[in-house]
Order: C-alpha cells, then sequence, then structure tokens
C-alpha cells in the first residue's frame, strides 16, 4: 500500500499512463481541512467530529496544552521570536512532552501558542495511535507481520526499502506514506517540472513492484492512495490584513487562528464578531461555514474547539500571511471537498467495492484486504 499526499485525481486522471497497472480505480470525495483530518478518516473509517482530529491546532482546555508557559516569549525581542534557532528549540520541548504525531509551529505567533493545543499528540500510524481503533489495530488482531514507513522516513529510502522487503522479507503486509508531492506541489503546482517528474517517480516504481510479484509467482495486492488533491494558486489575499483594519483587535478582543485557507475565530464580546464577519464577508474572498456547513463536513464539534466562527477562502485563493507562513506558494489544499481539484483517489489491482465512495469508506476495504491475505 501506497499512500502519496495529496495525489489528487484530476491530477493522475491528466497523466497520460499513470499507474496503469493498477486497472481498478475511484474517485473518493475527500473531507474539509488537511492531511491532519484526511488520514484519521482514512484509517479509522469515522468523520473528523468522530474521531476528533480535524486540524492541527485546535482551542486549548483550560492548561491541558504543550505549550504551557509559552505566554513568556512574548518578552523576547520580536527578532529573536522570530528565529529559526527559537523554533529548533521550542519543537524539541514540544516533543518531549509527549507529543508522537507530525507538527510544525509554522509562523504562528509564539506568545499566543499556549492558547492551543495540538491535535495530533500521538502517532496516528502506529496501533493505538487514535480513539477507537485504526486500520493499524488490524494486523495484530489478524495475525498479519507488517511493517511501515512514513514521513520520518525520505522517500527515496522508503520506496527502495518497500521493493527490498518484497524481494526478500516475511511480511504480509507493507505500507509506505510520503508527502514530498504534497511539498512539490505547493512549491511547482500542478504543472511543475519536478511535480511530472514525480509522478514518472510513482509510475515507475509500481511498474517494478507489480512485475516483480509475477516473477517471483505471489499474489500480490497493491494500493495506491491518496488523503486530497491540490488546487492550483491564482491569488493571494491579506485576510489578516483585513481583520487587522478593524477597530477590535486581536487577542483582546478574538482570538484568531490563520490556517492557508481558512481564518478560524473564537469571539470575547458580540461587537467583535459583528466586524469581523461583516468585513471579511464583504471581500467576496470566501464564505463563512454555518453549522449545516460543518455538520455535512462532519466537523460540528460541540464544544467548538476548532473554532466558533469560521472563514473558507474560495479555491484558487491563498492567505498570505497567514499563521502558516508569509511565502505565496504554487498550490494548496484544505478547500471546499465538492472542488474537482480536491478529490483523493484509490487504485488497485484488485475490484473496489462500489460503496467506497469517500474516505470515510476506504478503511473496510483495506481491512476486507487484509483478512483476505491472512486467511
Amino acid at each position: 500500500m501506497l499512500l502519496v499526499d495529496a495525489l489528487g485525481w484530476e491530477l493522475a486522471a491528466r497523466t497520460p499512463g499513470f499507474a496503469c497497472v493498477l486497472p481498478h480505480r475511484r474517485r473518493l470525495e475527500t473531507i474539509l481541512g488537511f492531511s491532519s483530518g484526511a488520514l484519521p478518516t482514512l484509517f479509522t473509517g469515522r468523520l473528523p467530529e468522530e474521531h476528533g482530529r480535524w486540524l492541527m491546532y485546535r482551542r486549548a482546555r483550560g492548561g491541558d496544552t504543550p505549550f504551557r508557559g509559552f505566554r513568556w516569549l512574548g518578552l523576547l525581542p520580536p527578532r529573536v521570536r522570530r528565529s529559526w534557532r527559537l523554533s529548533v528549540l521550542l519543537t524539541r520541548l514540544v516533543a518531549r512532552r509527549g507529543v508522537r504525531g507530525y507538527f510544525s509551529l509554522y509562523d504562528v505567533p509564539r506568545p499566543l501558542l499556549e492558547r492551543f493545543d495540538l491535535a495530533e499528540r500521538d502517532d496516528v500510524f502506529a496501533p493505538g495511535g487514535l480513539p477507537g481503533g485504526s486500520l493499524w489495530d488490524a494486523p495484530a488482531r489478524l495475525g498479519i507481520p507488517w511493517r511501515s514507513w512514513n514521513w520520518r522516513t525520505p522517500e527515496p529510502e522508503s520506496l527502495a526499502a518497500v521493493e527490498r522487503r518484497l524481494a526478500e522479507g516475511s511480511e504480509n503486509f507493507l505500507f509506505c506514506y510520503t508527502a514530498e508531492l504534497d511539498a512539490l506541489l505547493h512549491e511547482e503546482g500542478s504543472a511543475g517540472t519536478g511535480t511530472r517528474e514525480r509522478l514518472a517517480v510513482y509510475d515507475a516504481w509500481l511498474g517494478r513492484v507489480v512485475r516483480g510479484g509475477e516473477e517471483r509467482g505471489e499474489e500480490l495486492r497493491v494500493v495506491l492512495l491518496s488523503d486530497h488533491g491540490m488546487v492550483d494558486i491564482r491569488r493571494v489575499v491579506d485576510v489578516m490584513g483585513a481583520v487587522a483594519a478593524c477597530r477590535c483587535r486581536w487577542p483582546r478582543d478574538f482570538l484568531p487562528f490563520f490556517d492557508s485557507s481558512l481564518a478560524r475565530f473564537w469571539w470575547r464580546g458580540t461587537a467583535a464578531r459583528d466586524e469581523v464577519r461583516a468585513v471579511l464577508a464583504a471581500t467576496g474572498w470566501g464564505r463563512w461555514l454555518g453549522s449545516e456547513d460543518l455538520a455535512r463536513a462532519g466537523a460540528l464539534f460541540p464544544d467548538r474547539e476548532y473554532g466558533e466562527d469560521i472563514f473558507l477562502l474560495d479555491p484558487g485563493l491563498l492567505m498570505v500571511p497567514s499563521f502558516m507562513g508569509a511565502r505565496e506558494l504554487a498550490a494548496m489544499h484544505g478547500y471546499d471537498p465538492a472542488h474537482a481539484d480536491m478529490a483523493a483517489l484509490l487504485c488497485s489491482n484488485r475490484p473496489i467495492p462500489p460503496e467506497v465512495r469517500r474516505l470515510a469508506d476506504v478503511r473496510a476495504f483495506l481491512e476486507a484486504e487484509l483478512a483476505a491475505v491472512a486467511s
């Protein structure tokens, strides 16, 4: 199983002959948000409001945050707060406090960090890493020897290791996750030279894997999967600047979090809420998500820990600057899942049941494949 972050259905379809060794393929409806919610949805078969993981940052509950004590960073000179060395030290400190999942401090204002929490404190790629169980609990239950590689290992090393284990190892299930296409798409967009070359690498790798299984006389089940697609950027917008022009101020009147395509707010009063909502609605850059929108997305959290009000940018618009960075990018995700370029994909050399249409449907298909291997 090869899980390629950001390998969208449309991107694959526009690439002639891509993954032709996997004739069974399915467009998958992704979720609203980023990989921080999409991967847990894939692995658990449940939506964000059920498994609890949606966006990388959520509001802290009381003092339960790996960023405790970080408010005192506000006493440091601005140049020091923005320094790379301080970011490295703070990242190591957070990891020592027990965070085993993927995270980055990005450009979140350091004194504000204490007001937030990381949703992914545990390793979502490990058994027991997600509440209520996940795909990674299945191999032990089924008695299947397995091995996996994820973002902690460079992609070339991971892909080479999978090929070696297929030829020489005793495992019945091999899994590889890579986020390097995601990084390339951010830098180059869907038409970038590096993007096209990377797709060719995956295509060639899949061909070698399938042919190798045939030569060894193995009944090899091969799955290619993604969590979302990517939309090429056509315009950057300054959401933070629009909010800064308001009479109200943060963090005095409200607490914000500015993702690349989402602006999230927790209010201290109705005056600030009314002003900010009116200002952003007037920009024409996107729309405010209502409770019905969030319910349809499976992201209506009763405690609103991911935002009391959420403003979603239109596909192709990028928030610059944001808490994620101040640099323009070529492509981004985190838009309305209905946009064609946001769709994920599932390809296999085995038939895919017709009911597999969404990310949340994939776990059952994969566990059925594992059960077939175990039998």
